[in-house]
């Protein structure tokens, strides 16, 4: 299963320290405006969550997108996501893969994870064992234990590429 929930669980987390560390709406929506990569995707987080605003995936993936142009990892990734489930915007996995590689490529390890999932199932590319393996990897040296996981169950296919 792909990461959504856990990315879910990271953008509330987000919300979360937002609130704790004095960061209201305004002067994040300030900062993104000023074209501050961080805060422009706190600011999805804020849309997406509907924190401090009323909820619009359409204005979360546009946050999100300013963000993820300018090369930040996790909105690169949340952008993926968006895409992924069709939130804001219509769903295109193919689109979602685009993001994911982004963040992957920079170490983000939720979508290491995802780029697998996607490889191994072929969502958005084609089904192939050994990118799967590769992003997969690259998520277990990082201590994922989904990952983990998954590559010990591609050990168990026939495929001589996960052996």
């Amino acid at each position: 299963m792909l990461r959504v929930m856990r990315g879910c669980v990271v953008l509330i987390v987000i919300c979360f320290a937002l609130v704790v560390h004095g960061q209201d709406f305004e002067s994040v929506k300030r900062a993104a405006e000023q074209g501050q990569a961080v805060a422009q995707n706190n600011l999805g987080v804020m849309y997406d969550n509907g924190q401090s605003v009323t909820q619009s995936y359409a204005e979360a993936v546009k946050w999100y997108r300013k963000a993820a142009e300018q090369g930040q990892a996790l909105a690169q990734y949340n952008l993926g996501v968006m895409y992924e489930k069709g939130q804001g915007l219509a769903q295109n996995e193919a689109e979602a893969v685009k993001w994911y590689r982004k963040a992957a490529e920079q170490g983000y390890v939720d979508a290491q994870y995802n780029l697998g999932v996607m490889y191994e199932k072929g969502q958005g590319v084609a089904k192939s064992y050994a990118e799967a393996v590769k992003w997969y990897r690259k998520a277990a040296e990082q201590g994922d234990a989904d990952a983990q996981g998954a590559l010990e169950d591609m050990k168990n296919l026939a495929s001589p590429v996960a052996k």
